[in-house]
């Protein structure tokens, strides 16, 4: 549910996908106005069991095109040092976590369950930059080389 602790890692869920088991992919986002782990915010999808466990936390492909993430940390600390006024750029690294969790269905095998992910669904990802989809199996997401409008 929106809003809904999750103790464990100290964040508060802000969107999630239904899947049949009574588990639940989730985004997440820092309780207080900020994220204090760049790595955790980076990786804010997790997949938690039907008693609230964390099952995974997401694993990033990138884009090939796309600069390593040791480089992006490099330069995002540097602009900061400079001054360099973006959300991404912090004295972390680069910052740049999932900003959007949902489903396609129109692919669903079976009818019934509409809001339940099941085999056929799609579930995408989005950052500020790029999209991805997720497998909610193994918890990869992979960047798809579309930019966001």
């Amino acid at each position: 549910m929106r809003g809904e602790i999750i103790p464990q890692i100290n964040v508060q869920i802000s969107k999630e996908v239904l899947l049949p088991d009574g588990e639940r992919l989730v985004s997440v986002n820092p309780i207080e106005s900020r994220w204090e782990d760049i790595e955790l915010a980076n990786h804010n999808v997790f997949r938690l069991s039907a008693k609230n466990e964390v099952v995974w936390q997401v694993k990033r492909v990138e884009n090939p095109t796309h600069m390593p993430w040791d480089q992006l940390h490099e330069k995002a600390k540097q602009w900061w040092r400079e001054g360099r006024i973006d959300g991404a750029y912090t004295a972390q690294g680069y910052l740049d976590p999932f900003t959007s969790l949902g489903m396609d269905e129109r692919n669903a095998i079976d009818p019934e369950h509409k809001g339940i992910w099941r085999p056929g669904c799609v579930v995408y990802l989005l950052t500020r930059w790029w999209s991805y989809v997720l497998d909610p199996e193994t918890g990869v997401a992979t960047c798809t080389g579309d930019q966001v409008k």
